[in-house]
Parts: structure tokens; sequence; C-alpha cells
């Protein structure tokens, strides 16, 4: 039987203002929650101090050196728990990001396949290789797109911050090893063994825009009819 995709000039704007929208939510409604994290946490840490000396009652027996010095390391454990909170957005949009495609290209197959198969959405494209498949099937290699270097990448990015450590990392340190946190000669990816614990992968705002633009750049590689002499 066959069969065609059909991307409108119209639904092809939809797919990338789905992208877009979804990156500028981080950039301009969450990125700035986390602005200027420093004056916070020393803000924190005056607080912290006024409190402690306001509750003493004028007591001579109180050190405020002492008292000093611990809220200086309540600051910081603040200024630590903001950082990380940051990473950890930062983190989870990349991952999220490739997932809004991956979602994007299944249901846009799934739709245009179902004019003239029966399908179950349930068992449809629940892999990327069948995804790869079904275009091909009409005749689009997805591979050979120019995007698809970094697309992949940022699949991989996305494993490795669901999971830590396993083959995705590996794949992935091949690719771009810079992605990997290297401080002092240390890779925190190896001593802590985490992705969402530690800050231990080189990711933010940039790195984010230039996934965000791999994508959109897959859409207009998309041409707007493709056929396939017979799908199944």
């Amino acid at each position: 039987m066959k069969g065609q995709l059909y991307l409108p000039e119209a639904k092809r704007k939809y797919f990338k203002s789905e992208i877009l929208n979804f990156v500028e939510i981080y950039t301009q409604k969450l990125l700035p929650v986390f602005k200027d994290i420093e004056s916070v946490a020393d803000k924190f840490a005056d607080d912290f101090y006024n409190k402690i000396m306001n509750q003493s009652g004028g007591n001579d027996m109180l050190d405020p050196g002492s008292i000093t010095e611990t809220a200086l390391d309540e600051g910081i454990d603040y200024y630590s728990y903001l950082k990380l909170g940051k990473y950890n957005l930062t983190a989870i949009w990349h991952a999220t990001l490739y997932q809004v495609w991956e979602q994007q290209t299944r249901l846009f197959l799934f739709r245009e396949m179902s004019h003239v198969l029966e399908i179950q959405f349930e068992t449809f494209c629940i892999k990327l290789s069948e995804t790869k498949e079904k275009f091909k099937l009409h005749n689009i290699d997805i591979e050979s797109f120019s995007c698809w270097p970094k697309i992949n990448e940022l699949r991989l990015l996305c494993n490795v911050i669901k999971h830590g450590s396993g083959s995705s990392e590996k794949k992935l340190r091949k690719i771009n090893p810079v992605l990997f946190n290297q401080k002092y000669g240390i890779d925190h990816m190896k001593t802590f063994k985490t992705t969402l614990l530690e800050e231990t992968l080189s990711i933010d705002e940039k790195t984010l825009k230039n996934y965000n633009k791999a994508l959109l750049s897959f859409w207009d590689e998309i041409p707007e009819r493709s056929y396939s002499d017979a799908i199944k």
C-alpha cells in the first residue's frame, strides 16, 4: 500500500514553535530565578546572623565571632543548594528537550501513516530505531541530515542525565568529552558517579540553545511531501 508523509508549512512552523517555546520558558522564565545567587546567599547568611543575635537578648556569653563563622557556613551551604538547583533544572531541561522532539516525530508519523493503515499508538515507534525505519520507508534518511550528529548527541546526553554511567556515557565521551565537568584534573562524573546529585556535566544555556538549533533544523530538512511505494 502506498503512503505519504505531508508536512505543510503551517505544521512545520507549529513543530518549530513547540521547540522554541520550550527553550524560551527556561531562558526567560526559569533561569532568571537563579540570577545573582551569590547575593541571595549573602543575604541568607546575614539574616541568619541577625536572627541569632536578636534572639540572644544581649547575652554576653555569646561569641559574635563564632556566630559570624556559623552564619558564613550557612550562607555557603545555601549557595551550594541554589547552585545545584540551577544545574538540575538545566540538566532536566536538556533531557526533556530531546523527549519533546522524540514525541513530536512519533506523533507526526503516527498521524500521517494512520491515513492508510490501522495502527495502535501504544505500540507505534516506541524506539528511535523504529522512527528512523518509518522515515526510511518514505525515502527520508534522517541520519543523513546535517543536524543529525547534534540530535544524536542530545539523545546520548538525555540518557546520561537519566541513568548516569553506562554505554551512553562512553559514546558521549567519544563524541563530545567537553560535556563532562573537569576541574583541577578531576573528572567529576567518574568521581561522583551521578549526573543529578553533583554538578558532573558541563551544560548551560548555550548548550541548550545549540541543541535547540539542531531540532529546528530537523523540521526544516523534512521535505513537504515524501512518498513510499509500500508501507506496512
